[in-house]
């Protein structure tokens, strides 16, 4: 329970019991990450009751802010490091270091509007049920993200977490996302499927662009993966 309660206060601004921080305990919470996944996703879900009397663009954009809230737009802040790296046109080195930088440059401002307005567009299309699993598959991607390549850089979080991505681990980000689809909506399992995917193709590109990842790549993988669910729910819609 402390290791879940641990790894809630890492993922999330949802309040917790704190819990002293030990590098045992954090390796051993490395496979509830999925369930904060489902944790961030059942509070969005609620979120939408509450703005359900809301015009659904309103309710879009306050959906929008409350995954902000929730996350602390850890993963956020991660996808515009690796924006900024990779779009850079430097070499490997050199993107290692523009990452590291605290501060956003081009690529990275424009990857987080992109990424809100991408947010706050679809929410106006996808159903509601479809916010419980699209944490769950960006939680599972950064596991199979980190289960895939090594960590590239000496130290840090990042790297406790990426060495410690296990075959236990890998189960859980497959299992998790399957189980939460199928008793939420078994279309689900499509976007679940197709972000988990997308997890292994840009991983692959990352271990080409920069020899594996990091704990920003990490965040990037997490993003991306929800867009691809989320876009995939909204193109299910379209057709159904």
């Amino acid at each position: 329970m402390k290791s879940l309660l641990l790894m809630v206060s890492f993922f999330t601004r949802i309040p917790v019991h704190k819990i002293e921080y030990s590098e045992e305990r954090y390796i051993r919470g490395i496979k509830y990450v999925p369930l904060i996944g489902l944790l961030t996703g059942g509070a969005l879900y609620a979120a939408s009751f509450a703005v359900s009397c809301l015009d659904r663009d309103v309710s879009a954009i306050i959906l929008a802010a409350v995954y902000i809230l929730l996350t602390g737009a850890l993963h956020i802040d991660g996808m515009a490091d690796t924006c900024d790296g990779l779009f850079s046109g430097r070499d490997r080195d050199r993107v290692l270091e523009i990452m590291r930088d605290s501060r956003n440059g081009t690529y990275g401002v424009i990857s987080i509007a992109f990424h809100m307005v991408f947010y706050v567009v679809m929410f106006r299309y996808i159903p509601y049920e479809a916010l419980i699993v699209m944490p769950v598959t960006g939680k599972s991607a950064s596991i199979v993200s980190a289960y895939m390549a090594n960590y590239v850089r000496n130290e840090g979080l990042g790297k406790v977490f990426a060495e410690n991505c296990g075959r236990r681990e890998l189960a859980s980000a497959i299992i998790v996302p399957v189980i939460v689809s199928v008793f939420t909506a078994p279309e689900f399992l499509i976007g679940a499927a197709l972000a988990l995917a997308s997890s292994v193709g840009i991983t692959a590109w990352l271990k080409k662009r920069i020899g594996g990842i990091t704990g920003d790549t990490m965040g990037f993988v997490c993003e991306s993966a929800q867009m691809v669910f989320v876009f995939t729910m909204y193109l299910i819609g379209v057709i159904q």
